[in-house]
């Protein structure tokens, strides 16, 4: 019978750590904090106003996008680099590439530019 257990229980780990990083991305993330030291106080004003708890980004699994980015919509497609550590969104205009830093269920941090961001999934 333990050899039973034990044979499930790690079955059961082996299928969580498997899920591919690509499904924990699925879903509606929003800025929280800018993780960058040394942001002065006019930084701050501007993060907080225009994208703290504003900025959003839903990544759906048919590989589409939806953003609201500095007060924009955008929309196109995204896909998730084979090493998990690169997000590349492609709209009508224009192609972006953000660094993923941290990837969980309910956290993921970005490297956009030259700034390091925390969002929450939602």
């Amino acid at each position: 019978m333990i050899k039973v257990i034990t044979v499930f229980i790690f079955f059961v780990a082996g299928i969580i750590v498997n899920v591919p990083k690509s499904e924990l991305l699925n879903g509606k993330w929003i800025f929280k904090k800018a993780l960058n030291k040394g942001i002065d106080n006019l930084g701050k004003r501007s993060l907080k106003s225009e994208v703290i708890n504003k900025m959003t980004f839903e990544f759906k699994s048919n590989g589409e996008f939806r953003a609201f980015i500095l007060s924009q919509n955008m929309k196109g497609t995204w896909v998730l680099s084979k090493d998990s550590k690169v997000i590349l969104l492609n709209t009508e205009n224009e192609d972006y590439e953000f660094t993923v830093l941290r990837l969980t269920k309910t956290e993921l941090i970005l490297k956009v530019g030259l700034g390091e961001f925390l969002m929450k999934k939602i």
